[in-house]
Order: structure tokens, then C-alpha cells, then sequence
């Protein structure tokens, strides 16, 4: 108990060291809110490129953006301005422009029908004109160095209203792309998936301890938590994170999109060394490959290899005694996306020991490895398969147990465990049980991982399986096999 409390004093304080270097260290861009703003109606073009320069010098919702250019289409009723970074990379600036011209033209269809319908009802006035409208849009490209490119659009909309222009709307989108081909990722192709805990975490800190209680939405915290649908808009650049939260959403309506940036150094390994080449389609067979025992040196270097030039991934479930004296394999584990997970301490018979040492056991193990690779295991799998209620319920994991028992430990001959994985028939959906501590195993892994690609099957961790087969994430003493 003493040792709980000391650990949740720790991780208090530290997330308070985070915080406070966050403003420290970048004060100017750890937090940004666009609440209502208002500039004065515009008689001509020049007030109104005068206005739009004005604005853009307060605009930051975007961080780090560097020099850019505005433009502007002046107009007297849905005039539109556009700040953005010259590129060097036409296929981009053609992307970047395409999202730019539909925002804008819907904006004016929108507008137009608007005026057409206000015009219905009021032409008839001696003194009707029409309202004037302006979309300003900020936009910036930031380079992650890691392979990846995130391009922000941020929009905000003012409309006439007793002699100024009062801003209406803001909004806020973001695109993930492959700085090689543009090509469209996924999160989790640039980041490990407890990137949101790591978000969640700063920014639920951060905001409370920076912002006035009345500016909260209420149940807005909620837009806070880790959940699969937050912190899906952001931008990494070289050195800072910054997560965004529409309007109406964490704060009230007329703060308007609030941006929240961190330093890099705080997410860690949770943004990967590169992009993870791999998508998984829910409705074709998906099988696991599971190595128990390690971090297992070279031969699961070797296995990484393996994994990393098929663009495939696996679970690695580790003894804690083993990963500070094997940090770099540890390390490697978690920068090409796989997942690891928690195999007790010194593979104890864990049946012969007491709820104390059972806990011990886990804990020590889930902390050396986050300590280690900046990554917490979420799932547990006992020494030997030996488990009872009393262990899943010291572990407080979900446990993983395994369908396909390569033996690969007894016969340490890799044509016997590739036989084993080809023989077994239906894989979908099953875990495959090996071990990363034998260049046999290595060797196997070597057959095994081309021949299942071959068969149509997706190789994926444990965590992702059971997620799409079961529509649900592990659950905590919940048994899997």
C-alpha cells in the first residue's frame, strides 16, 4: 500500500513537472482558444485586406507555422482571405489547394442560398442590402521527421451584425499523410496506440490548472478521455505535439477550437521512429503470432527483422527480469509497432505463490517495461499457461493465453514449428504460441510470416484480434485463447 501511494504521489508530480515545462518551454503555443472576435464592417477592399491582415496577426491557433502568404477575394457579400506556407512540393500544394477550394466554395453556396432566402423576405425594403461575410482560413504543413506529414485547415466565419463583423464559426481539420507518396495513414501508423492516455493525461492537467471552470462545457471533460474518438485531430512537427478540440466540444461554443500543444519529449516512444506499414480489414482472417520468455536478444532481434520487412506485427510477452539488461531489444519492439506484453518477473510457477507475490510479480514487470520503453503492457499471459481466479484477479489483465502450441521450446527445430503453424487448419482468429528466445524459432518465424501472408492472412497483436473478433477491446479478467 505504502509503495502504491508513493508511486501515485510520483506520477502526480510528474505529470506536474510536464506541465509546467510545457509552459516553460513553450508558453506561446501550449494553449490557444478562438473565442468570439469582431472587426469592423469594411466599405471597400482595401479595409478589407487592412482587417484580414489585422486578424491573421492574432490568429494562432496553428503552431510553429513560419512565414506565410495571405491572399484575398474580395467581395460584398461572401468575401474569403487564405494564409498559407509556399511548398516545394506541388503534389502537395495541389492537395492542400483542392481542400482549400471545397471549403471555400461550399462556403459560398452556403452563403448564397442564405442571402437568396434573406432577399425573398426582404427585397421589398427600401434600405435591404445584403449582409457582408467573411471566411478567413489559416493553413500550415508540418513535417514530423519520422516520415509522416499532418496539414491543418482552420477556418473561422464572421458575419455583419450592428456595424462590425462578429465571428460566428470556427472549425478545425487535419490530414495524416506519407511525406513519400501522400498517401493517407492511419494513427496508429505514426503513433503506439496509448498515445491517447498520454494526451489525456497532460491536457486534462493542463486545461484545469490553466483554465477558468466556467469556460468548461458542461460534461466537456468528457471530450478529455482517451477514448478511440478524441484526440483524432492534431499536427506533429520536429518538436511539439498539438491536439485539437472543436468548438461546442471540451469548452463552451463561443470560446470556439481550442488547441492544446505539448513537447514532443513528453509523448515519447509513444510517436513512433517511422511509419508503421500496415492496415487491417476487419473481414479477412486474422491471425497473432506471440513470442513468450523474452526481450530475447538476437534471435528476437532477428524476428523483428523479420516482422519489420513484411510490414507485420506481434506480441512479445516479457519477463520483467530480462528487459533492463536487453533495453535496446525492448526498445526495438515498440518503434515497429508491436505490442508487449506482461509474462511475470522470473516466470514463477505463479499458482504456488501468495496474492502478494502474485502482485508483486505483475507490477514489477508492467513497471520495468514502461520504464524501459515508455509503454505500459495492457495484457498478461501466466508462466506455463497455469492460472486460477486468484491470479486473474491480482493481475487485474486481460490474460492471453494461445490456440497454436508450437512446442518450439522442446524440438528448437524450426521446420517442426513452421509444420505445426501449416498443419493447424482454420488460423483465423487464433493466437500462436512461440518463444523469441531461439535463432530456431527466428528461423521459423522467417517461413512462417511469408506463407501466412501468402494464404491471405493478416498478422496482427493479440489486442487487435481480439478487438475485431470479439467488437470489443480486452477486458481486464477476461481470459483469451
Amino acid at each position: 500500500m505504502e509503495e502504491n501511494r508513493k508511486d501515485k504521489k510520483r506520477s502526480r508530480w510528474n505529470i506536474a513537472l510536464a506541465v509546467a515545462a510545457a509552459v516553460f518551454a513553450a508558453a506561446s503555443i501550449a494553449l490557444y482558444v478562438s473565442p468570439q472576435m469582431m472587426f469592423r464592417v469594411y466599405d471597400n477592399e482595401d479595409e478589407f485586406r487592412s482587417h484580414v491582415d489585422q486578424r491573421y496577426r492574432q490568429m494562432n491557433v496553428l503552431p510553429e507555422a513560419g512565414n506565410r502568404v495571405v491572399t484575398a477575394e474580395y467581395s460584398d457579400s461572401a468575401a474569403t482571405a487564405v494564409r498559407f506556407d509556399p511548398l516545394q512540393n506541388e503534389e502537395l500544394a495541389v492537395f492542400r489547394d483542392q481542400r482549400i477550394r471545397d471549403i471555400q466554395n461550399s462556403y459560398r453556396k452556403r452563403i448564397a442560398e442564405a442571402e437568396a432566402a434573406r432577399e425573398k423576405k426582404h427585397g421589398d425594403d427600401m434600405f435591404y442590402r445584403s449582409m457582408q461575410h467573411v471566411l478567413l482560413v489559416d493553413t500550415a504543413v508540418y513535417d514530423s521527421g519520422t516520415g509522416a506529414l499532418t496539414l491543418a485547415i482552420y477556418t473561422e466565419e464572421y458575419r455583419e451584425k450592428d456595424e462590425v463583423m462578429e465571428k460566428t464559426d470556427s472549425t478545425i481539420d487535419t490530414w495524416l499523410l506519407a511525406k513519400e507518396d501522400l498517401r493517407p495513414l492511419k494513427t496508429v501508423q505514426v503513433m503506439t496506440p496509448d498515445y491517447r492516455e498520454k494526451a489525456s493525461v497532460f491536457t486534462r492537467e493542463y486545461l484545469r490548472t490553466t483554465v477558468a471552470g466556467d469556460r468548461f462545457n458542461e460534461g466537456g471533460e468528457a471530450w478529455l478521455d482517451d477514448k478511440e474518438e478524441n484526440y483524432n485531430k492534431f499536427v506533429i512537427s520536429s518538436n511539439s505535439i498539438t491536439f485539437f478540440f472543436d468548438q461546442d466540444t471540451v469548452l463552451k461554443r463561443d470560446q470556439g477550437v481550442v488547441a492544446v500543444s505539448m513537447l514532443r519529449s513528453y509523448m515519447g516512444p509513444a510517436v513512433r521512429a517511422g511509419i508503421v506499414e500496415r492496415f487491417i480489414d476487419p473481414d479477412k482472417p486474422m491471425v497473432a503470432l506471440t513470442y513468450d520468455d523474452g526481450p530475447g536478444g538476437d534471435a528476437e532481434r532477428r524476428i523483428h527483422r523479420c516482422l519489420k520487412k513484411h510490414n507485420v506485427v506481434a506480441t512479445f510477452f516479457y519477463l520483467g527480469n530480462r528487459v533492463k539488461s536487453d533495453a535496446e531489444t525492448a526498445k526495438s519492439c515498440v518503434a515497429i509497432g508491436c505490442e508487449i506484453g506482461n509474462h511475470s518477473w522470473d516466470h514463477a510457477e505463479l499458482t504456488s505463490l501468495s496474492k502478494e507475490d502474485i502482485r508483486r510479480e505483475i507490477s514489477r514487470t508492467n513497471k520495468v517495461i514502461a520504464r524501459v520503453t515508455g509503454v505500459r503492457p495492457i495484457l498478461f499471459r501466466p508462466p506455463y499457461g497455469s492460472t486460477s481466479d486468484k491470479i486473474r484477479k491480482q493481475a487485474d489483465m486481460p490474460e492471453i493465453l494461445w490456440t497454436v502450441d508450437t512446442l518450439d521450446w522442446k524440438s528448437r527445430d524450426a521446420k517442426m514449428v513452421f509444420k505445426t503453424v501449416k498443419k493447424t487448419r482454420k488460423l483465423d482468429g487464433k493466437i500462436i504460441l512461440m518463444h523469441s528466445l531461439y535463432d530456431e524459432t527466428a528461423e521459423a518465424t522467417e517461413k512462417i510470416v511469408p506463407w501466412l501472408l501468402e494464404n491471405g492472412y493478416q498478422i496482427v497483436t493479440v489486442s487487435e484480434l481480439i478487438k475485431y473478433k470479439t467488437g470489443e477491446s480486452p477486458r481486464a479478467g477476461e481470459t483469451y485463447e
